[in-house]
């Protein structure tokens, strides 16, 4: 009896162990599903912060590092309430990093140690500025290059501006109409017999309406549409239009090589459009370009000014 009855003890310890060590195990599973998923959301919450942080620093670059270190380090905090300063660098003149850590709470997890109570949570975000080379709601008013401002000058942004566009010049003219709907990687002469004003003041009301490429060659618009032109661009006043910029033109083609875009605001009183005088008065400005692969040069022969940025790690 008394063998039978240690026999019994020794069966029970063993099954109260075993319940103890399953046990165990659900809290482990458990910890693993409730504290590891509450951990990966804060790593989520930490990117999204520096996601934005790195976006919102990189619209001050490449000129003012200062101030887009300052806007990376506040929006990373509008989006992720409480952290720390993230660490701001620039690998380069056109490229920002922000690096934000925090540490998020076990629960659960805290019964296997001290360790467990909280784990460091750390994010990593680089934005780049370019060059678009496609650019979308392009009016078709082409500026050159010689005349529309580089990055490489910032003063020239904002300073007041006069460009002319003369039918019996166009190789010295500083502007000129170009036909959107024509264009090829060599000159190419373009028929603008079906391009008419009301074409005309869509394209600068509205812009054209897919992605046009530089490095590009666009037929030159010459003929009577003045009227139409006339009131497209007075309906612009004071809102940037998108200009391709061109350095060579083709006499024998009538074309205009394209090789980058500028973003021009034509100020109030500022056209000047009939037969004979041909004229906008403005200035250029600098523009962020959404929704557009980035792969021009930062700073380069073809930077006028208009960016595109993208997160690249």
């Amino acid at each position: 009896m008394s063998a039978f009855l240690h026999r019994l003890r020794d069966e029970s310890a063993q099954a109260v162990v075993f319940v103890v060590v399953g046990l165990f195990a659900l809290v482990g599973m458990a910890a693993l599903v409730i504290d590891g998923g509450a951990w990966r959301q804060a790593q989520r919450h930490l990117q999204t912060a520096a996601d934005a942080g790195a976006l919102a620093g990189a619209q001050n670059l490449p000129t003012d590092q200062s101030g887009a270190g300052a806007n990376a380090v506040s929006f990373a905090k509008q989006n992720f309430s409480g952290i720390d300063d993230p660490t701001v660098t620039f690998p380069g003149a056109g490229e920002i990093d922000v690096a934000a850590a925090t540490t998020a709470p076990g629960f659960l997890a805290k019964i296997y140690g001290a360790a467990f109570g909280t784990v460091d949570v750390r994010a990593h975000a680089r934005a780049a500025v370019g060059v678009p080379l496609f650019l979308k709601d392009v009016a078709p008013v082409a500026v050159r290059n010689t005349v529309a401002c580089a990055v490489t000058n910032p003063g020239c942004y904002g300073q007041r501006i006069t460009l002319s566009f003369d039918e019996s010049q166009i190789a010295s003219s500083t502007i000129g109409l170009i036909n959107l709907d024509c264009h090829g990687s060599s000159p190419t002469t373009c028929s603008s017999g079906g391009l008419g004003g009301s074409t005309l003041k869509d394209w600068l009301d509205n812009g054209y309406a897919s992605p046009l490429p530089s490095d590009q060659w666009y037929g030159v618009k010459t003929g009577e549409t003045i009227g139409p032109v006339r009131q497209g661009l007075e309906d612009r006043v004071g809102t940037p239009l998108f200009f391709p910029v061109f350095d060579n033109y083709s006499a024998a083609d009538r074309s205009f090589h394209v090789l980058g875009w500028a973003a021009f605001v034509i100020d109030p009183g500022g056209v000047n459009w009939g037969s004979q005088t041909r004229q906008l008065t403005g200035h250029f400005t600098t523009f962020i370009a959404t929704d557009l692969a980035s792969g021009g040069t930062l700073g380069g022969a073809t930077d006028f000014g208009v960016h595109v940025i993208t997160l690249t790690q």
